[in-house]
Protein backbone atom coordinates (compact mmCIF):
# COMPACT_ATOMS: atom_id res chain seq x y z
CA UNK A 1 0.00 0.00 0.00
CA UNK A 2 1.54 3.33 -1.16
CA UNK A 3 1.51 6.35 1.12
CA UNK A 4 -1.17 8.85 0.37
CA UNK A 5 -2.14 12.00 2.49
CA UNK A 6 -5.78 13.50 2.14
CA UNK A 7 -5.65 16.38 4.61
CA UNK A 8 -3.14 18.71 6.12
CA UNK A 9 -1.07 16.87 9.02
CA UNK A 10 -1.87 16.10 11.64
CA UNK A 11 -5.38 15.96 10.45
CA UNK A 12 -9.18 17.32 12.09
CA UNK A 13 -9.77 14.24 13.95
CA UNK A 14 -6.29 13.46 15.13
CA UNK A 15 -6.12 17.42 16.17
CA UNK A 16 -9.12 16.08 18.02
CA UNK A 17 -8.12 13.44 19.87
CA UNK A 18 -4.62 15.60 20.58
CA UNK A 19 -6.67 17.65 22.69
CA UNK A 20 -8.02 15.10 24.89
CA UNK A 21 -4.08 13.51 25.63
CA UNK A 22 -2.98 17.03 26.55
CA UNK A 23 -6.08 17.06 28.93
CA UNK A 24 -5.14 13.05 30.06
CA UNK A 25 -2.26 11.79 29.26
CA UNK A 26 1.18 12.95 31.76
CA UNK A 27 3.32 15.45 29.66
CA UNK A 28 6.47 13.55 30.15
CA UNK A 29 5.08 10.34 27.70
CA UNK A 30 5.41 12.21 24.47
CA UNK A 31 4.68 11.72 21.06
CA UNK A 32 7.25 11.83 18.02
CA UNK A 33 4.31 12.74 15.42
CA UNK A 34 0.78 13.97 16.58
CA UNK A 35 -1.10 11.71 14.31
CA UNK A 36 -3.36 9.29 15.65
CA UNK A 37 -2.80 5.89 14.38
CA UNK A 38 -6.25 4.04 13.22
CA UNK A 39 -4.72 0.59 11.50
CA UNK A 40 -1.98 -0.75 11.04
CA UNK A 41 -0.60 -3.64 8.54
CA UNK A 42 2.20 -4.57 6.75
CA UNK A 43 4.59 -1.39 6.67
CA UNK A 44 1.88 1.26 6.46
CA UNK A 45 -0.12 2.88 8.86
CA UNK A 46 -3.31 4.86 8.91
CA UNK A 47 -4.37 7.23 10.41
CA UNK A 48 -7.89 8.30 11.78
CA UNK A 49 -8.15 10.93 9.18
CA UNK A 50 -7.44 8.12 6.57
CA UNK A 51 -4.32 9.22 6.15
CA UNK A 52 -1.71 5.89 4.81
CA UNK A 53 2.01 6.47 5.84
CA UNK A 54 5.11 3.94 4.91
CA UNK A 55 6.43 3.35 8.65
CA UNK A 56 10.15 3.82 8.57
CA UNK A 57 10.06 4.01 12.94
CA UNK A 58 8.75 0.16 12.94
CA UNK A 59 7.31 0.76 16.80
CA UNK A 60 11.29 2.09 17.34
CA UNK A 61 12.44 -1.46 15.66
CA UNK A 62 9.70 -3.65 17.14
CA UNK A 63 8.25 -4.66 13.71
CA UNK A 64 10.69 -6.24 11.70
CA UNK A 65 7.97 -8.74 10.20
CA UNK A 66 5.75 -6.09 9.89
CA UNK A 67 2.46 -4.47 11.58
CA UNK A 68 -0.33 -7.80 12.05
CA UNK A 69 1.04 -10.44 10.31
CA UNK A 70 -1.35 -13.24 9.69
CA UNK A 71 0.83 -15.87 11.27
CA UNK A 72 1.50 -13.81 14.45
CA UNK A 73 -2.22 -12.93 14.63
CA UNK A 74 -3.14 -16.66 14.39
CA UNK A 75 -0.61 -17.86 16.92
CA UNK A 76 -1.66 -14.62 19.35
CA UNK A 77 -5.35 -15.58 18.69
CA UNK A 78 -4.34 -19.76 18.87
CA UNK A 79 -3.00 -18.96 22.69
CA UNK A 80 -6.26 -16.64 23.65
CA UNK A 81 -8.19 -19.82 22.91
CA UNK A 82 -6.19 -21.39 25.31
CA UNK A 83 -5.03 -19.21 28.56
CA UNK A 84 -3.90 -15.87 28.38
CA UNK A 85 -1.58 -15.73 31.96
CA UNK A 86 -1.48 -18.03 34.26
CA UNK A 87 1.73 -16.69 35.37
CA UNK A 88 5.22 -18.84 35.28
CA UNK A 89 6.77 -18.23 38.36
CA UNK A 90 3.17 -19.56 39.57
CA UNK A 91 2.83 -22.62 36.87
CA UNK A 92 4.74 -22.80 34.06
CA UNK A 93 3.22 -23.43 30.53
CA UNK A 94 4.55 -24.81 27.35
CA UNK A 95 5.37 -21.42 24.81
CA UNK A 96 7.73 -20.00 27.31
CA UNK A 97 9.85 -23.44 27.37
CA UNK A 98 9.50 -23.38 23.73
CA UNK A 99 10.66 -20.70 22.98
CA UNK A 100 13.23 -20.98 25.87
CA UNK A 101 14.53 -23.59 23.36
CA UNK A 102 14.27 -22.10 20.24
CA UNK A 103 16.10 -19.02 21.12
CA UNK A 104 18.85 -20.70 22.95
CA UNK A 105 19.59 -22.85 19.49
CA UNK A 106 19.53 -20.05 17.78
CA UNK A 107 22.12 -18.26 19.98
CA UNK A 108 25.62 -17.90 18.89
CA UNK A 109 26.99 -19.60 21.40
CA UNK A 110 28.84 -22.78 21.13
CA UNK A 111 28.71 -23.68 24.96
CA UNK A 112 24.51 -24.94 26.10
CA UNK A 113 22.45 -21.75 26.61
CA UNK A 114 19.62 -20.91 28.43
CA UNK A 115 17.08 -18.54 28.57
CA UNK A 116 14.64 -16.28 31.01
CA UNK A 117 12.01 -13.90 29.85
CA UNK A 118 10.77 -10.42 30.84
CA UNK A 119 8.70 -7.52 29.70
CA UNK A 120 11.20 -4.62 27.97
CA UNK A 121 14.26 -4.31 27.12
CA UNK A 122 15.37 -2.48 30.11
CA UNK A 123 14.04 -5.74 32.56
CA UNK A 124 16.19 -7.58 29.93
CA UNK A 125 19.22 -5.18 30.58
CA UNK A 126 18.42 -5.05 34.48
CA UNK A 127 18.23 -8.86 34.81
CA UNK A 128 21.36 -9.38 32.40
CA UNK A 129 23.39 -7.31 34.70
CA UNK A 130 22.35 -9.10 37.79
CA UNK A 131 22.45 -12.52 36.77
CA UNK A 132 26.40 -11.44 36.21
CA UNK A 133 26.49 -9.49 39.40
CA UNK A 134 25.84 -13.45 40.92
CA UNK A 135 27.89 -15.19 38.72
CA UNK A 136 30.98 -13.10 39.23
CA UNK A 137 30.35 -11.47 42.56
CA UNK A 138 31.26 -8.24 41.35
CA UNK A 139 29.69 -5.16 41.21
CA UNK A 140 31.34 -2.98 38.32
CA UNK A 141 29.70 -2.58 34.65
CA UNK A 142 31.34 -1.25 31.57
CA UNK A 143 29.11 0.66 29.74
CA UNK A 144 30.03 3.08 26.34
CA UNK A 145 29.41 6.52 24.95
CA UNK A 146 26.12 6.95 22.93
CA UNK A 147 24.52 3.70 24.69
CA UNK A 148 20.95 3.42 25.41
CA UNK A 149 19.93 1.18 27.99
CA UNK A 150 16.80 1.75 29.15
CA UNK A 151 14.87 4.23 31.86
CA UNK A 152 14.63 2.16 35.05
CA UNK A 153 16.94 3.71 37.92
CA UNK A 154 20.43 1.18 36.79
CA UNK A 155 19.60 1.39 32.95
CA UNK A 156 18.85 4.91 33.06
CA UNK A 157 22.62 5.06 34.90
CA UNK A 158 23.74 2.92 31.88
CA UNK A 159 22.43 5.36 29.51
CA UNK A 160 24.46 7.93 27.99
CA UNK A 161 22.52 10.82 27.05
CA UNK A 162 21.60 13.03 29.34
CA UNK A 163 18.46 14.85 28.30
CA UNK A 164 16.00 13.76 28.18
CA UNK A 165 16.62 10.62 29.90
CA UNK A 166 18.62 11.33 32.58
CA UNK A 167 17.91 14.82 33.41
CA UNK A 168 16.21 15.47 36.95
CA UNK A 169 16.36 11.78 37.69
CA UNK A 170 19.70 11.34 39.96
CA UNK A 171 21.77 10.08 41.80
CA UNK A 172 22.74 7.68 39.74
CA UNK A 173 24.03 3.74 40.46
CA UNK A 174 27.53 4.05 41.26
CA UNK A 175 30.46 1.58 40.07
CA UNK A 176 29.41 2.06 36.40
CA UNK A 177 32.22 3.05 33.44
CA UNK A 178 31.55 4.59 30.85
CA UNK A 179 34.15 3.97 27.70
CA UNK A 180 34.40 5.78 24.53
CA UNK A 181 32.41 3.73 22.04
CA UNK A 182 34.81 1.82 19.98
CA UNK A 183 33.83 2.86 16.19
CA UNK A 184 36.32 2.63 12.89
CA UNK A 185 37.28 6.63 13.84
CA UNK A 186 38.15 5.89 17.51
CA UNK A 187 39.08 2.15 18.62
CA UNK A 188 38.38 0.48 21.68
CA UNK A 189 41.72 2.45 24.25
CA UNK A 190 42.40 -0.53 26.62
CA UNK A 191 45.26 2.08 27.60
CA UNK A 192 42.78 4.89 29.06
CA UNK A 193 40.78 2.66 31.91
CA UNK A 194 40.84 4.30 35.27
CA UNK A 195 39.42 1.21 37.32
CA UNK A 196 40.23 -2.36 38.20
CA UNK A 197 39.03 -4.96 35.46
CA UNK A 198 38.84 -7.30 38.58
CA UNK A 199 35.77 -5.41 40.03
CA UNK A 200 33.81 -5.49 36.90
CA UNK A 201 31.10 -7.76 36.92
CA UNK A 202 30.31 -7.29 32.94
CA UNK A 203 30.84 -5.15 29.78
CA UNK A 204 27.38 -4.57 28.19
CA UNK A 205 27.60 -3.48 24.12
CA UNK A 206 25.36 -2.31 21.16
CA UNK A 207 26.59 -3.76 18.14
CA UNK A 208 25.25 -1.00 16.46
CA UNK A 209 24.57 1.78 18.68
CA UNK A 210 20.58 2.61 18.38
CA UNK A 211 19.46 5.44 20.48
CA UNK A 212 23.19 6.82 20.11
CA UNK A 213 23.46 7.25 16.04
CA UNK A 214 23.32 4.01 14.54
CA UNK A 215 27.27 3.40 14.88
CA UNK A 216 28.54 -0.07 14.36
CA UNK A 217 31.40 -1.26 16.29
CA UNK A 218 34.25 -1.81 14.57
CA UNK A 219 35.42 -5.53 14.00
CA UNK A 220 38.73 -5.11 15.89
CA UNK A 221 37.53 -2.81 18.63
CA UNK A 222 34.52 -5.74 19.47
CA UNK A 223 37.42 -8.32 19.36
CA UNK A 224 39.68 -6.58 21.94
CA UNK A 225 36.60 -6.14 24.41
CA UNK A 226 35.94 -9.87 24.12
CA UNK A 227 39.64 -10.92 24.96
CA UNK A 228 39.83 -8.35 27.39
CA UNK A 229 36.60 -9.67 29.24
CA UNK A 230 38.08 -13.16 29.10
CA UNK A 231 41.21 -12.02 30.18
CA UNK A 232 39.29 -10.31 33.16
CA UNK A 233 36.73 -13.14 34.08
CA UNK A 234 34.02 -10.12 32.71
CA UNK A 235 30.87 -11.08 31.49
CA UNK A 236 30.65 -9.96 27.85
CA UNK A 237 26.89 -8.91 27.46
CA UNK A 238 25.61 -7.97 23.38
CA UNK A 239 22.47 -5.88 24.04
CA UNK A 240 20.43 -6.56 20.87
CA UNK A 241 17.65 -5.25 21.86
CA UNK A 242 17.30 -3.43 18.92
CA UNK A 243 19.71 -4.67 16.91
CA UNK A 244 18.43 -8.53 16.70
CA UNK A 245 16.22 -10.25 15.00
CA UNK A 246 17.41 -9.74 11.04
CA UNK A 247 17.27 -6.40 11.60
CA UNK A 248 21.55 -6.27 10.68
CA UNK A 249 21.34 -9.33 8.22
CA UNK A 250 21.36 -11.87 11.32
CA UNK A 251 19.40 -12.82 13.98
CA UNK A 252 21.60 -11.22 16.02
CA UNK A 253 24.05 -8.48 15.31
CA UNK A 254 27.02 -10.19 17.34
CA UNK A 255 27.36 -13.03 14.66
CA UNK A 256 29.09 -10.75 12.25
CA UNK A 257 31.41 -9.69 14.73
CA UNK A 258 33.57 -12.78 14.56
CA UNK A 259 32.68 -13.20 18.88
CA UNK A 260 31.09 -14.88 20.90
CA UNK A 261 29.06 -13.23 23.84
CA UNK A 262 28.10 -14.53 26.91
CA UNK A 263 24.88 -12.80 27.31
CA UNK A 264 22.21 -11.58 24.75
CA UNK A 265 19.75 -9.40 25.72
CA UNK A 266 16.95 -9.00 23.42
CA UNK A 267 13.33 -7.13 23.30
CA UNK A 268 11.36 -5.35 20.91
CA UNK A 269 10.72 -7.63 17.72
CA UNK A 270 11.27 -10.59 19.17
CA UNK A 271 7.41 -10.36 19.45
CA UNK A 272 5.69 -8.97 16.59
CA UNK A 273 4.83 -6.18 18.43
CA UNK A 274 3.78 -7.82 21.99
CA UNK A 275 5.73 -6.84 24.85
CA UNK A 276 8.16 -9.36 25.70
CA UNK A 277 12.24 -9.53 26.54
CA UNK A 278 14.60 -11.79 27.68
CA UNK A 279 17.97 -12.54 28.60
CA UNK A 280 19.63 -15.78 26.59
CA UNK A 281 23.24 -16.91 27.71
CA UNK A 282 25.30 -19.64 28.63
CA UNK A 283 24.15 -22.13 31.10
CA UNK A 284 26.41 -21.67 33.61
CA UNK A 285 25.92 -17.46 34.04
CA UNK A 286 22.39 -17.85 33.27
CA UNK A 287 21.87 -20.79 36.36
CA UNK A 288 24.12 -18.72 39.11
CA UNK A 289 20.58 -16.54 40.43
CA UNK A 290 18.99 -18.36 43.02
CA UNK A 291 15.61 -19.44 42.72
CA UNK A 292 13.17 -16.15 42.99
CA UNK A 293 16.20 -13.87 41.96
CA UNK A 294 14.79 -12.93 38.57
CA UNK A 295 11.37 -13.13 36.85
CA UNK A 296 8.29 -10.76 37.43
CA UNK A 297 4.52 -11.46 37.18
CA UNK A 298 3.97 -10.96 33.44
CA UNK A 299 7.43 -12.21 32.25
CA UNK A 300 7.13 -14.56 29.49
CA UNK A 301 3.39 -14.16 28.95
CA UNK A 302 1.96 -16.65 27.02
CA UNK A 303 0.64 -14.47 24.18
CA UNK A 304 3.95 -13.11 23.83
CA UNK A 305 5.51 -16.38 23.57
CA UNK A 306 3.34 -17.39 21.03
CA UNK A 307 3.82 -14.67 18.58
CA UNK A 308 7.50 -15.08 19.40
CA UNK A 309 7.41 -18.47 18.05
CA UNK A 310 5.38 -17.43 15.11
CA UNK A 311 8.29 -14.53 14.40
CA UNK A 312 11.18 -16.78 14.37
CA UNK A 313 9.37 -18.91 12.07
CA UNK A 314 8.69 -15.63 9.52
CA UNK A 315 12.18 -14.31 9.55
CA UNK A 316 13.15 -17.62 8.50
CA UNK A 317 10.69 -18.68 6.03
CA UNK A 318 10.78 -15.37 4.55
CA UNK A 319 14.24 -15.30 4.27
CA UNK A 320 14.19 -11.65 6.21
CA UNK A 321 18.06 -11.56 7.11
CA UNK A 322 18.74 -11.62 3.27
CA UNK A 323 16.15 -9.04 2.90
CA UNK A 324 17.91 -6.94 5.29
CA UNK A 325 20.36 -6.68 3.50
CA UNK A 326 19.06 -5.84 0.33
CA UNK A 327 17.05 -2.86 1.93
CA UNK A 328 20.08 -1.81 3.20
CA UNK A 329 21.82 -1.78 -0.18
CA UNK A 330 19.31 0.00 -1.73
CA UNK A 331 18.68 2.99 1.34
CA UNK A 332 22.82 3.34 0.66
CA UNK A 333 22.29 3.90 -2.79
CA UNK A 334 19.42 5.76 -2.73
CA UNK A 335 21.71 8.39 -0.17
CA UNK A 336 24.60 7.96 -1.97
CA UNK A 337 22.87 9.64 -4.85
CA UNK A 338 21.96 12.62 -3.41
CA UNK A 339 25.06 13.69 -0.99
CA UNK A 340 26.86 15.47 -3.89
CA UNK A 341 23.97 17.74 -3.76
CA UNK A 342 23.29 17.48 -0.39
CA UNK A 343 26.65 19.19 1.92
CA UNK A 344 24.56 18.51 4.79
CA UNK A 345 24.77 14.51 4.49
CA UNK A 346 27.76 13.89 6.46
CA UNK A 347 27.67 10.46 6.06
CA UNK A 348 25.87 6.75 5.92
CA UNK A 349 26.45 4.15 8.28
CA UNK A 350 24.50 0.82 9.56
CA UNK A 351 24.26 -2.49 8.98
CA UNK A 352 21.51 -4.08 6.94
CA UNK A 353 18.49 -2.19 7.18
CA UNK A 354 19.94 -0.53 10.05
CA UNK A 355 21.17 2.56 8.24
CA UNK A 356 21.51 5.89 9.84
CA UNK A 357 21.64 9.63 7.83
CA UNK A 358 24.12 12.00 9.44
CA UNK A 359 22.76 15.13 8.97
CA UNK A 360 25.39 18.22 10.01
CA UNK A 361 26.09 22.29 9.73
CA UNK A 362 28.01 21.60 6.03
CA UNK A 363 29.99 24.83 7.41
CA UNK A 364 31.41 23.37 10.68
CA UNK A 365 30.84 19.89 10.73
CA UNK A 366 28.84 20.20 13.37
CA UNK A 367 25.59 18.19 14.11
CA UNK A 368 22.46 20.03 12.90
CA UNK A 369 19.70 19.05 14.54
CA UNK A 370 17.10 21.94 13.14
CA UNK A 371 17.68 20.59 9.47
CA UNK A 372 17.15 17.20 10.73
CA UNK A 373 13.53 17.93 12.47
CA UNK A 374 12.80 19.89 8.92
CA UNK A 375 13.89 16.14 7.01
CA UNK A 376 11.74 14.46 9.81
CA UNK A 377 8.27 17.18 9.40
CA UNK A 378 8.79 17.49 5.43
CA UNK A 379 8.57 13.81 5.29
CA UNK A 380 5.87 13.42 7.45
CA UNK A 381 4.04 15.82 5.61
CA UNK A 382 4.15 13.51 2.70
CA UNK A 383 3.23 10.36 4.30
CA UNK A 384 6.68 9.17 5.47
CA UNK A 385 6.95 8.35 9.33
CA UNK A 386 10.27 7.86 10.77
CA UNK A 387 12.31 9.01 13.44
CA UNK A 388 15.73 10.32 14.29
CA UNK A 389 18.46 9.40 16.93
CA UNK A 390 21.99 10.44 17.54
CA UNK A 391 23.35 12.08 21.32
CA UNK A 392 22.74 15.44 19.09
CA UNK A 393 19.23 14.44 17.77
CA UNK A 394 21.12 14.51 14.01
CA UNK A 395 20.43 10.72 12.56
CA UNK A 396 17.58 9.53 10.88
CA UNK A 397 17.33 6.31 11.03
CA UNK A 398 15.59 3.37 9.28
CA UNK A 399 13.71 0.71 10.99
CA UNK A 400 10.96 0.07 8.45
CA UNK A 401 9.35 -3.67 8.14
CA UNK A 402 11.76 -6.11 7.18
CA UNK A 403 8.76 -7.02 4.83
CA UNK A 404 8.53 -3.90 3.11
CA UNK A 405 7.26 -4.32 -0.35
CA UNK A 406 9.06 -3.01 -3.28
CA UNK A 407 6.80 -0.39 -4.36
CA UNK A 408 6.36 0.75 -0.48
CA UNK A 409 10.24 1.05 -0.70
CA UNK A 410 10.38 2.86 -3.79
CA UNK A 411 8.21 5.49 -2.53
CA UNK A 412 9.51 6.18 0.78
CA UNK A 413 12.94 6.49 -0.39
CA UNK A 414 11.77 9.04 -3.19
CA UNK A 415 9.77 10.80 0.06
CA UNK A 416 12.70 10.32 1.96
CA UNK A 417 14.92 12.03 -0.75
CA UNK A 418 12.90 14.76 -1.52
CA UNK A 419 12.70 15.24 2.42
CA UNK A 420 16.53 15.75 2.57
CA UNK A 421 17.19 17.62 -0.42
CA UNK A 422 14.78 20.20 0.65
CA UNK A 423 15.36 20.62 4.14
Amino acid sequence: MKAKIKTKIPGPKSKALSKIRFKSVARGHGSVCGVFIKKAIGSNLIDVDGNIFIDYAGGIGTMNVGHSHPNVLTAVKKQIGKFIHPCFTVTPYEPYVALANKLSELAPISRSCKSAFFNSGAEAIENAVKISKSYTKRNGIIVFSHAFHGRTQMTMSMTFKENPYKKGFGPFLPNIHCIEFPSDKKPFQLDSLNFNPKTIACAVIEPVAGEGGFIPVSMESMKKLRKFCSKHGIVFISDEIQTGFGRTGSIFAIEQFGVEPDLIAVAKSVAGGLPLSGVIGKSEIMDATHIGGIGGTFGGNPVSCAAALAVLEIIEREKLTKQAFKIGKKVRKTIKNIIDQCPWVGEIRGIGAMQGIVIIDPKTGNPDKDRTSRIHQHALENGLIMITAGTYGNVIRTLMPLTIGKSELNQSLKILSDAIQNA
